[in-house]
């Protein structure tokens, strides 16, 4: 059987199969590494524009320098990464302080540190507040350190706040909420009680005292948790 197929000419040969054979080679070896190149760059850029610098551990805090740090491995008694955990070091942070200073929490090593949680929005924050004004009067001298963690507001606010309760500690603005994150804060007031080694030795979600609920502890126990990251 005769085949009635035309013989092709040579120029009509398919010569698609030809370039992608052609460009399959530059586009592996320099097109697209060229393109993550520049992926990369744009979002250092845009990262860099925002205002938010990388720090040593790879991530990136808000608000300039203040947020999560990388803690310093001289500054890490346990061998283990910081967490938010009973027994693990402090995650290390920076952040401004109500007086328009900065506070870095690993600089506050050698003391006894409660990291309280809060907002002038929360009443049982504001019901807990009096027990720690009354605990730092009673055992700053020992040592203890109070730093009141303000979530989110603007500085009139939490200022008209700390004048009415006599706040003498420091409080500090997680204005990103980044810090908060890192603490894993799912409710407020949170308290974190923090040896002299910065480690982490207990955690209270919920008022301390001043609430009649099983919610709050009794004052007792707030001092007892005191007196443990004392020693």
């Amino acid at each position: 059987m005769n085949d009635s197929s035309p013989t092709p000419e040579p120029g009509d040969v398919d010569e698609a199969p030809q370039r992608r054979r052609v460009w399959a080679g530059p586009w592996r070896s320099v097109v697209l590494p060229l393109l993550v190149v520049v992926a990369i760059v744009g979002v250092i850029w845009y990262i860099e524009s925002r205002g938010l610098p990388f720090v040593e551990d790879g991530s990136s805090a808000g608000n300039g320098d203040h947020g999560p740090l990388a803690l310093p491995p001289e500054r890490n008694p346990t061998g283990s990464d910081p967490s938010p955990q009973q027994g693990r070091a402090a995650p290390d942070f920076l952040l401004e302080t109500l007086d328009g200073g900065a506070l870095r929490l690993s600089d506050l090593q050698g003391k006894a540190v409660l990291v309280n949680f809060w907002a002038t929005w929360c009443a049982p924050c504001r019901s807990e507040l009096p027990y720690l004004v009354a605990a730092y009067e009673r055992y700053r001298q020992e040592g203890l350190e109070i730093v009141a963690v303000n979530l989110q507001e603007d500085g009139d606010t939490i200022s008209d706040y700390a004048e009415e309760f006599g706040m003498e500690f420091p409080v500090a603005i997680d204005r990103s909420g980044d810090v908060a994150d890192k603490y894993r804060v799912v409710g407020i007031p949170t308290s974190f009680f923090i040896d002299r080694s910065g480690v982490v030795r207990s955690i209270y979600t919920g008022p301390l005292v001043g609430q009649q609920s099983r919610q709050a502890i009794e004052e007792s126990d707030l001092t007892q948790r005191i007196e443990e990251i004392l020693r």
